[in-house]
């Protein structure tokens, strides 16, 4: 094996993972309508959200379609709470991510456990009746299962990851906005010495909410790699890539206090990551 077609196998591997396990971390992240709204101080809620991946191939920007048939079903809790108003005008609180799932690729052994925890602070800098604009600060620690002898399917990515998060909300009328810019920052892999890309990301619902009360959004998310994959200290090349997808979120308040959101999107512009559907519904029950 020559050193070319050893480090396209090396990048072929852990493309999937970045591929879909930080997408299962994004996962709990991803936009429902009004999302950027903030909530009276000592407010609480909890997110369950019930997810499945399903990504045939991974599109390789020298080999073409590589077929892995990966599926990701698993569960995420989400808990947030608002604290005491800062100098009694911004609106800050805490919230965390605790992911379960199952990876399943052709060839591969399945695997089920938790993925990596997050935890994160959050801070309205701006907010108002119709506009808000918010920062949120994601750190996903390496405590997820992970097998360095299967990295493929392990359920965690063994890395530190830093998500910063600028938000916007904007609800003029039954039309709304809401709007995510993400720098992800992804440290070294310690067991196999894998240093991921950082990555751009950004989420963006535009959304209408009807006389009994159905909220519909479309939904356009885009993903680019900053830089190449490195192994070992060395850069594998083609490995920076991007992932475009378009989608529906349909968003019902059962009560004041639960909420029920549903969301499809679909990728389809991809270069050097997998490419598939994604499913998830959201339950919110609000404290």
């Amino acid at each position: 094996m020559n050193g070319r077609t050893r480090w396209r196998g090396i990048y072929v591997l852990f493309g999937i993972i970045a591929g879909v396990i930080l997408s299962s971390f994004a996962y709990a992240d991803v936009l429902d309508p009004f999302d950027n709204m903030p909530m009276p101080e000592g407010s609480a809620m909890i997110g369950t959200y019930v997810f499945y991946q399903d990504l045939p191939t991974y599109e390789d920007e020298t080999a073409g379609d590589v077929d892995i048939d990966v599926k990701v079903p698993g569960i995420i809790f989400r808990p947030l709470w608002f604290g005491p108003k800062l100098a009694d005008k911004f609106s800050w609180g805490l919230n965390a991510v605790v992911p379960l799932l199952n990876v399943d690729a052709a060839g591969l052994e399945s695997q089920t456990g938790l993925g990596d925890i997050a935890v994160s602070p959050f801070i309205f800098l701006v907010e108002n009746e119709s506009f808000n604009l918010s920062f949120w600060e994601f750190v996903y620690m390496p405590t997820g299962e992970y097998d360095e002898n299967n990295p493929d399917t392990s359920p965690g990515l063994d890395t530190w990851q830093f998500q910063h998060q600028l938000a916007v909300g904007y609800y003029p009328s039954k039309f709304g906005i809401d709007w995510t810019l993400n720098y992800w920052n992804r440290l070294e892999s310690d067991k196999l010495n894998i240093d991921y890309q950082d990555a751009i990301e950004t989420d963006l619902i535009l959304h209408y909410t009807f006389e009994n009360k159905i909220t519909f959004g479309g939904i356009g998310s885009f993903w680019w790699d900053l830089d190449e994959m490195e192994v070992d200290g060395q850069e594998v090349a083609d490995t920076k890539g991007h992932r475009y997808a378009t989608g529906i979120n349909i968003m019902y308040p059962f009560a004041e206090n639960v909420i029920l959101s549903g969301r499809w999107t679909t990728d389809f512009d991809v270069e050097n990551h997998t490419k598939g559907d994604w499913y998830y519904l959201r339950f919110v029950f609000l404290f």
